[in-house]
């Protein structure tokens, strides 16, 4: 990995950036990996040594990396709770690791802690978190397969980064009463955690043995670009924005259809675009599906 630094961020950040621990450990994929699309992972372990990110883009993952050792030198001294423990088990033939934040031994209870956006947790609480749910949901079965654990809840201790008083008196809602936000997670039966890890590591096994033998990439989905859908904009001539905006040439043409007067009027399409290729992967400029789209 290379780094570089554009926007002049003081030495002693560019080493703390440098002092990332993260380790899979005795493994073959983590949880986190296990989770990516395969072509993300396998493109990153290709080209690791190739890839360039800016110090600037780390400071997110430096904040969370600094709440969690503040997190869990708080739980030393607690009989009650297991923190931050890497588990192992394996299934058809791979190991598979995962770190917890912490469990609560009396209650059962297993957390994650998460510093994010205050809007992805007005998110979660809305719509729900999938990611989420599978992540936790996979060290649940892992504390069952090493330990004997059988947890009985999952919460995501969210750490809302940027949350505003001010914000939260305009806005109301969903949004966050205060910056720490404890979001309970659906807790799967066994056999669901099982045949959802089950299928993501034969989906990895096999999008690995194709990239190997054929040098075949799996490509990416439209959800796992997290590409918006393509949009229909009536235009007007003279008039910079868009008169309406629809989802499909059919709303297009059928809006076009009701109106009197058409004269000026035209429809342009505005390609979707895949959010996380453009500005949230960091193999993209490996991707020959994105450069594709691209065009």
């Amino acid at each position: 990995m290379k780094y570089t630094n554009q926007h002049n961020v003081p030495e002693e950040i560019i080493r703390a950036v440098h002092n990332d621990s993260y380790t899979r450990g005795n493994s073959i994929i983590s949880v986190t990996g296990l989770l990516q699309p395969p072509q993300i992972r396998l493109l990153t372990e290709k080209n690791y040594e190739d890839m360039t990110v800016d110090v600037s883009d780390e400071i997110w993952k430096l904040l969370g990396q600094s709440v969690h050792t503040i997190l869990e030198r708080a739980n030393e001294d607690n009989e009650d709770t297991i923190t931050e423990q890497r588990m192992y088990a394996s299934i058809k033939g791979w190991k598979i690791s995962g770190q917890t934040d912490s469990i609560s031994v009396s209650e059962g209870i297993l957390k994650d802690y998460k510093v994010t956006s205050a809007w992805s947790i007005v998110s979660a609480l809305t719509d729900g978190k999938p990611e989420w749910e599978q992540q936790l949901n996979c060290y649940a079965w892992l504390n069952r397969m090493e330990r004997g654990v059988h947890v009985k809840g999952l919460n995501v201790i969210a750490i809302a980064r940027d949350w505003s008083k001010f914000q939260y008196q305009r806005s109301g809602g969903n949004y966050p009463i205060s910056p720490v936000s404890v979001i309970p997670i659906p807790l799967w039966d066994k056999d669901k955690q099982e045949a959802f890890i089950e299928e993501r590591v034969d989906l990895h096994q096999k999008s690995e043995a194709e990239f190997l033998i054929n040098k075949i990439l799996p490509p990416c989905s439209d959800a796992e670009r997290w590409k918006k859908g393509d949009t229909y904009r009536v235009m007007k001539k003279g008039r910079k924005s868009a008169v309406r905006v629809l989802h499909s040439q059919e709303e297009a043409d059928e809006y076009l259809e009701k109106q009197k007067d058409t004269k000026g009027l035209s429809v342009e399409i505005a390609k979707g675009v895949s959010t996380r290729c453009e500005s949230y992967c960091g193999v993209s400029q490996f991707c020959n599906q994105y450069k594709e789209e691209e065009g």
